[in-house]
């Protein structure tokens, strides 16, 4: 390739562009951890505040469209939380934790049958997912279904026994 003042201009562009995209994805997680930070200390709105700046840079965020849908859930605003992770759905259809997510709202509007499914899809995405064995489990008991409700407690602890083992494997590996 020849270089000519013209070629390295846009070399110079290029460049500039590329580093301005990964200063943009620092930034983004940077605020992602902050506002994580927030949630886990229960300061939703603090929280919201960062991951809705997240989602005026990046709207296809899923990571800060999960996360502002959990504030949504815990403030009792279903219909907003619904709507975020469905968003994320359409970016990421086989997202585990998206379907564990909308599990959860179904199951705090009392609709057993759809946080059922849900959270079926999720352990079908994931078969070693805990919490969604948990749910489950929590699901088939209030529709009074005890015995099944036990199996998915066995199952939810038989998941985080084999997690365990495996991040022992990798913490001392």
């Amino acid at each position: 390739m020849i270089l000519d003042k013209e070629n390295v201009i846009l070399l110079i562009i290029r460049d500039q562009n590329t580093r301005r995209d990964e200063v943009a994805e620092i930034d983004l997680e940077e605020l992602f951890l902050e506002g994580a930070k927030k949630l886990a200390f229960k300061d939703f709105d603090n929280a919201l505040e960062y991951f809705n700046k997240i989602l005026e840079l990046d709207a296809r965020h899923v990571k800060a469209l999960e996360a502002r849908a959990v504030i949504y859930l815990q403030k009792g605003d279903f219909e907003a939380a619904e709507r975020d992770l469905n968003f994320a759905l359409e970016i990421e259809p086989e997202n585990y934790r998206l379907y564990f997510r909308l599990g959860q709202i179904y199951y705090r509007k009392k609709d057993l049958d759809r946080a059922l499914e849900l959270f079926t899809k999720a352990i079908d995405l994931n078969p070693m997912y805990p919490a969604a064995y948990m749910a489950r489990s929590q699901v088939l008991r209030d529709k009074g279904l005890e015995e099944a409700a036990d199996l998915e407690l066995d199952k939810a602890v038989a998941a985080h026994r084999e997690m365990a083992k495996a991040q022992k494997i990798i913490d001392f590996a």
